[in-house]
């Protein structure tokens, strides 16, 4: 035998050790590196539509590693963003960010979406390009300085801009190249084109488009190279940071919310399938790093229809399981904040924000509403909904309840007005709440301190599990 092989081991590593002089080292997926932090922890006022945690993206779905909308980045060129937003600021400008850190398998999820057939979304994003030829016209990256921590895709904000339109799937596609006040509405200045517009329009140095434009875009280069940030040439919203020249590794961790980096109680819903409609419950505290069970865990029932995914703090693409809409029965799963507590008293031994139910409370879930999925006083609100449910009842079910943060802001279909609340009963399920005995509400209410950011998580124990590790929850 060649003394090559005798060692295979060693032998594999020294082709991976040729690898990486050739091509830069994927790092594990897990964990997050320490050097990787939240923008959102930096700079809370840069505004964030993370577009490929989201459908509304070239590919036309949530890319592969986007498990919540937020922008990660090395910690220097997050500071360095911060820079920049308080010098625009000062300007009255500001920052939305579309994309910052990319999980290499999001990288490889693009290239896929290039080599199989369909255009789900040419007639936004690349009207007048062949999808084969992303590669060839610099749009797409084998490999992509997202994946290395420091490349930000950003735009230019503004008082004057007009409000960012709520996107769902059925929202006309609109040519990335059309006039201002036609493309789809950002809620930024006027730059040109869209965000993730591949067409000449967007190229940097574009002649092809209107002064105002050119303003915007130079002003927003100018400050960016300020603070040590160089533009691409194929995209005006594509900036790399070059403080921190020896950060050269591809990564592959997931995109997690802060909120479970931060959070210091859990409440963990789990049923046996999809399709269950009782569960289990626990709550949880952390103590260092890890959380701890506090209490007996307790039973719940939950949608008649039993879980689907729901729009809350992480994004899973429908075609790993079920996805929540108005009217379908189902509870949502996912990871949900906790909102304001809610009752028929006039005051509840909670430190939650307390609203007394009054009779002309209504929870709005007429999705056609422009007040759908939120909780109006029909006494006092113009009525533009043909549907809502009373808070006040003739039985105890909402005599104790907490609003659960499902679908926040709104978008229309996707379900509304869900709550923890009292059950009917152990085998008695809801129309797509979580409900519970009395004492135990009661005892949620008594734990649940709002400054601890306290989190919901309900899933099947199977998603559970295979989620567990990835998303940093306790073992059950």
């Amino acid at each position: 035998m060649d003394s090559h092989w005798r060692h295979p081991m060693q032998a594999l590593n020294k082709i991976l050790m040729t690898l990486c002089l050739v091509l830069p080292c994927i790092a594990n997926a897990e964990p997050r590196p320490e050097h990787m932090v939240y923008l959102r922890s930096i700079a809370p006022g840069i505004e964030q539509d993370i577009r490929y945690a989201t459908a509304h993206n070239f590919t036309g779905h949530p890319l592969d590693g986007y498990e919540a909308p937020e922008c990660l980045l090395s910690e220097e060129a997050a500071k360095a963003l911060a820079r920049v937003q308080t010098a625009l600021q000062a300007q009255g400008y500001g920052l939305k960010v579309f994309d910052c850190y990319r999980p290499a398998r999001a990288v490889a999820d693009m290239g896929n979406f290039a080599k199989v057939p369909g255009d789900p979304t040419k007639a936004e994003f690349y009207p007048r390009v062949d999808k084969q030829d992303f590669w060839r016209l610099g749009y797409v990256a084998r490999i992509s300085g997202h994946s290395k921590g420091s490349t930000v895709d950003l735009t230019l904000t503004s008082p004057k801009a007009p409000p960012a339109a709520i996107w769902s799937p059925s929202a006309p596609q609109v040519d990335c190249t059309a006039p201002y006040g036609q493309r789809w509405q950002d809620g930024a200045l006027d730059m040109g084109t869209g965000f993730d517009c591949f067409d000449e329009p967007a190229h940097a140095d574009s002649t092809a488009i209107n002064a105002s434009a050119k303003t915007n875009r130079q002003r927003l280069t100018s400050a960016m190279e300020k603070e040590g940030f160089v533009g691409y040439s194929k995209e005006w919203w594509h900036f790399t940071y070059t403080g921190n020249p020896a950060l050269n590794q591809v990564m592959d961790f997931p995109i997690t919310p802060l909120a479970l980096s931060t959070s210091q109680q859990l409440i963990i819903v789990t049923t046996k399938n999809w399709s269950a409609t009782q569960g289990t419950a626990q709550r949880y505290e952390r103590h260092g790093k890890t959380f701890q069970k506090i209490g007996e865990p307790f039973a719940v029932v939950i949608g008649k229809s039993g879980l689907a995914w729901g729009k809350g703090l992480t994004v899973v693409e429908p075609r790993q399981g079920p996805v929540k809409r108005e009217g379908d029965g189902k509870a949502p799963a996912g990871i949900f904040k906790l909102g304001t507590a809610f009752g028929y008293d006039k005051t509840a031994d909670t430190q939650l924000p307390y609203l007394p139910l009054t009779p002309t409370l209504e929870c709005v879930d007429d999705s056609q509403s422009k007040r759908y999925n939120e909780l109006v006083d029909g006494a006092t609100v113009a009525k533009d909904w043909n549907s809502s449910e009373t808070m006040r009842r003739d039985d105890d079910m909402y005599r104790n309840g907490i609003f659960i943060e499902h679908n926040t802001p709104a978008v229309a279909g996707a379900g509304s007005c869900i709550f923890f609340h009292i059950w009917r009963g152990p085998t008695s399920p809801t129309l797509g709440c979580t409900a519970m005995d009395p004492a135990d509400i009661k005892r949620l209410l008594g734990w649940l301190d709002p400054g601890q950011m306290p989190l919901l998580v309900q899933l099947p124990e199977a998603e559970y599990v295979q989620l567990r590790e990835r998303w940093g929850l306790p073992e059950r």
